[in-house]
């Protein structure tokens, strides 16, 4: 077992300063209200712990329900007439198949109202990027589409790791192990299966978040950096790094490692907004070819109108029950979250800001569960340990029972519901 936890960041005086009671008039007060908003936001001290062991553990059992949740999908996938090929290219798949395939294009196309039609521009290159490596080392022999699976699983499995190291660390080993076998079982676990983002960037999200948790800046810096080249979310996790930065800061701890922490950040994110600007000639080329997809922020309008129609009816889906109960349960895991001084700020912080995002950006409402899925074992920690306290023959019933109905549900979510999931 290793720790990762820097030693506590000293923040002392050095033989020349002046003591604080002796400084200039307005000192001491400015430090009262410092010292009065640190006692009401204090958490309670962590230690991030990585055990190889059981980080492979982990892995394992997300490798194990996924394998059940996937063989399930394919196997009623086959049974209803459709082919592996065309259940792994199905929605978002398709898109980040067909850049790794042909790259991006290099304009864009409008309607006859000026908006941009549905283009690859909007997805972010590191996910291409890695399924078109993988086939290429095959030498050709792994169509993209399974090379698409193997990054998924690859990068799953190593979030998994994550995901245990994470919550270990606050929740306890066996509670650990819970979360990772919850978050694998859940009803939008396919879109860590398939050719996804989702699998690649809750990679980078779980092992910021470690790095963040042990104050571990540069590592936490250039994660984010890997994670805005995979999903614009990563703007989630730059104003969290960027916020617990400033906080140290504040405290005068860490030396220069948290400001450079703040410039290494969101470098990863502009990349991917020049580069895909870049392909069609404007430095707002992502901003532009976004519009087709309606993922503008607008501070919740667009969520409002979908939740007037869910609650007077005015269209029914089956989907919609669970938007509505994910929008509800997220904001009470953050209020929930927040008052547990054992949760870092940085998890609390996340978990808020993913919420906001999905509220504040119309889109596809249908899509809000998979956008939280990344940030899913964050809530997880309030129910880990009572999940962690059934025997373990109950504990895996309950997983095995989550993979199949995961699997079921990914045949509606995948090929059989006409939105997009």
């Amino acid at each position: 077992m290793v720790d990762v936890t820097n030693p506590p960041e000293a923040s002392g005086t050095t033989s020349g300063s002046v003591p604080a009671q002796q400084g200039t008039p307005g000192t001491q007060p400015k430090r009262g209200v410092v010292a009065r908003l640190d006692t009401l936001l204090r958490r309670e001290p962590v230690t991030i712990r990585f055990d190889r062991r059981e980080a492979l553990n982990a892995a394992g059992i997300y490798l194990a329900l996924s394998a059940v949740g996937f063989g399930l999908l394919m196997v009623i996938s086959h049974h209803l007439g459709y082919s592996a090929d065309h259940v792994l290219r199905r929605w978002d798949s398709e898109n980040y198949l067909k850049i790794a395939e042909g790259g991006y294009p290099n304009h864009l196309t409008y309607r006859p109202d000026g908006t941009p039609t549905f283009n690859t521009l909007a997805f972010f290159p590191l996910v291409p990027a890695l399924i078109r490596g993988v086939h290429l080392v095959f030498l050709g022999a792994l169509a993209f589409p399974y090379a698409g699976v193997l990054v998924s699983w690859v990068a799953g499995a190593v979030a998994a790791a994550g995901v245990h190291t994470l919550s270990r660390s606050l929740v306890g080993r066996r509670a650990g192990y819970a979360c990772v076998g919850l978050w694998a079982c859940s009803p939008y676990a396919f879109a860590l299966w398939v050719p996804y983002s989702e699998a690649c960037f809750s990679a980078a999200l779980m092992w910021t978040l470690v790095a963040l948790v042990a104050r571990r800046w540069i590592p936490a810096a250039v994660l984010c950096v890997v994670a805005g080249t995979i999903r614009p979310t990563a703007s989630v996790l730059v104003g969290v790094l960027v916020l617990t930065a400033a906080w140290s800061l504040l405290h005068r701890r860490g030396g220069r490692r948290p400001w450079l922490a703040m410039i290494i950040a969101p470098l990863g994110l502009v990349f991917s907004w020049l580069y895909l600007g870049s392909r069609i000639g404007q430095l707002n080329g992502w901003f532009e070819a976004e519009k087709a997809w309606g993922q503008s922020f607008d501070f919740g309008w667009g969520t409002l109108r979908f939740l007037k129609r869910v609650v007077f009816y005015q269209h029914i889906d089956i989907r919609y029950p669970l938007v509505l109960a994910l929008i509800l349960l997220v904001a009470v895991a953050v209020v929930a979250l927040a008052m547990d001084r054992h949760i870092p700020w940085a998890l609390v912080l996340a978990l808020a800001g993913a919420w906001e995002l999905m509220v504040g950006t119309p889109g596809s409402p249908l899509s809000k569960p998979r956008f939280m899925l990344p940030f899913l074992p964050i809530m997880l920690l309030l129910v880990a340990k009572p999940v962690a306290r059934l025997p373990r023959l109950v504990q895996g019933g309950l997983y095995v029972c989550g993979a199949i109905f995961a699997g079921w549900y990914a045949v509606g979510l995948l090929v059989l519901f006409k939105m997009s999931p």
